[in-house]
């Protein structure tokens, strides 16, 4: 009886399968017969063709890219049925290729498509998402809607997307940023709102990206900033504002980004930064601001950045930057991935600036290094003599009596991902006046007797503690006995001066 029960239950098994395959056949036929296979359209007046990748065959295709031609395709197309003939695809892109070509989302498809991942358009005529356009497509992990025509983007306009990591809206012309536009997007790391028309961001428009990590707004027309834009960026880690027209900056403007690294404020229009501006950026790595309108810096400005290695203030129009300005931040320049930039400013060549004399003995990063090594600054007529003097003694060598290749191959490089900004800028020409301050000894850098009656501390004499600095850097450094002799005169009328 056992050995009859064996091959029936193999053949049940059996006719069971068939039976599967055949009902699978049956679904397949019917999924031909009512649609067209979106990656086989060979109709030359269709109004879109997809190129499909891995396969062609029914709900095998994993990647499609799609071609819009023709004047353009309306909502009502029976063209967008035939999505269900590749279920499975994970991939969609659609390219427009003709003005009017594309003027809405094709939201009704992704409800077809419960396993895309990436979902892109580019060069439509969309102008607006409206609300709840993607609604419950949990499945998209990133989406890019860049060079469209998109104005608008209304409250909720992407609502529920679950598993979005990755949103790029770029090159639209985005003219305000709502409250409530990113609602219910828990997952969202990464927002690129670049080259937009923006010049309003609501208090609040970020509120509930509260696992954001990176967002970009450079290239679009913000004037203004307050604290209350960033409200909810508690975890952003990088901050790109470059390309705005921004000119003054308050106090605690980003009070609220406590966990920000970098933050990106090159050609803008900034001409002040109050003290406590940068207050609150405990975590903050990398400052840049070149190419602004800067004539002085707050004493204290850095105070709340303390764990700052990257600085550049190229290209603004700064006259003194001295111990004080650098002070809270000064150690951190000694490590082997930081920099400072401070070329294309209105520096003077006097004892404001000693300080880069230490910083280049004492720094390990190559960056630093050269930066000081070309760093340029204006000596004035009326300080000829003692540069006429320098020239005799030192005109031949290197005052620090070392090469900058001798340790180069043991330090590891910081990656300044800002250079590629100045890339295709000319080159200063070197005025009559510039002078290479590094080759001018600490001891004849003059002291401008107009600062003594200044109160602010940025415009004073060096206190004692830098004269006592300047003092051992002058001793250490390999210059002839008659330079000891003037500086050391030189440093006992400053201290009395003082």
């Amino acid at each position: 009886m056992r050995a009859l029960k064996v091959p029936a239950a193999l053949l049940l098994l059996l006719i069971a399968i068939d039976s599967l395959d055949a009902n699978r056949r049956k679904q397949k036929d019917k999924i031909v017969q009512t649609t067209v296979n979106i990656c086989e359209i060979g109709n030359r007046d269709s109004k879109v063709y997809c190129y499909c990748e891995n396969s062609q065959e029914i709900n095998e295709a994993i990647k499609t890219e799609c071609w819009v031609f023709n004047g353009g395709i309306d909502k009502a197309d029976p063209l967008w049925s035939s999505f269900t003939s590749q279920m499975n695809l994970e991939t969609l892109a659609f390219n427009v290729r003709s003005d009017g070509g594309l003027s809405f989302v094709p939201n009704k498809i992704l409800r077809y498509l419960r396993k895309l991942k990436n979902f892109s358009i580019k060069f439509s005529s969309i102008n607006k998402i409206e609300s709840y356009t993607f609604v419950n497509i949990s499945s998209v992990q990133e989406m890019t809607l860049t060079k469209n025509q998109i104005t608008t983007l209304n409250k909720h306009a992407f609502y529920n997307l679950s598993n979005l990591t990755i949103l790029t809206l770029d090159a639209n012309k985005i003219k305000k940023i709502e409250t409530e536009t990113f609602y219910d997007l828990p997952a969202l790391q990464k927002l690129f709102l670049t080259s937009n028309n923006v010049t309003i961001i609501e208090d609040g428009a970020f509120r509930h990206l509260v696992n954001l990590l990176e967002l970009e707004l450079d290239k679009n027309n913000i004037s203004t900033l307050n604290k209350e834009c960033f409200d909810g960026l508690a975890n952003l880690k990088r901050l790109d504002l470059r390309k705005n027209k921004i000119a003054v900056l308050n106090s605690f403007t980003f009070i609220e980004l406590w966990n920000l690294q970098e933050l990106l404020l090159d050609y803008n229009e900034i001409y002040i930064l109050a003290q406590r501006t940068f207050d609150g950026l405990s975590q903050l790595r990398k400052l840049s601001l070149s190419h602004n309108k800067l004539i002085n810096l707050a004493d204290g400005l850095f105070e709340g950045v303390r764990g700052l290695s990257a600085l550049d203030l190229r290209n603004n129009k700064l006259k003194r930057f001295t111990i004080e300005n650098l002070r809270p931040i000064y150690d951190n320049l000694k490590l082997q991935k930081s920099y400072i930039y401070l070329e294309g400013n209105d520096f003077d060549c006097d004892c404001h600036l000693a300080w880069m004399h230490k910083l280049r003995h004492e720094a390990k990063s190559i960056k630093v290094r050269t930066s000081l090594e070309n760093f340029l600054c204006k000596f004035s007529h009326s300080s000829n003599t003692q540069f006429t003097y320098y020239e005799k003694i030192d005109s031949k060598s290197n005052i620090n009596g070392d090469k900058l290749s001798d340790d180069a191959d043991n330090i590891e490089e910081f990656h300044d991902e800002n250079e590629e900004s100045f890339i295709d800028e000319p080159k200063k020409v070197r005025g009559d006046n510039d002078r290479t301050l590094l080759q001018i000894p600490v001891e004849l850098l003059p002291c401008p007797t107009e600062v003594k009656s200044v109160t602010d501390r940025t415009y004073t004499y060096p206190s004692q503690n830098e004269a006592k600095d300047y003092r051992n850097l002058i001793i250490t450094s390999s210059i002839s006995p008659i330079g000891i002799n003037i500086s050391v005169l030189l440093l006992s009328l400053l201290l009395l001066l003082g």
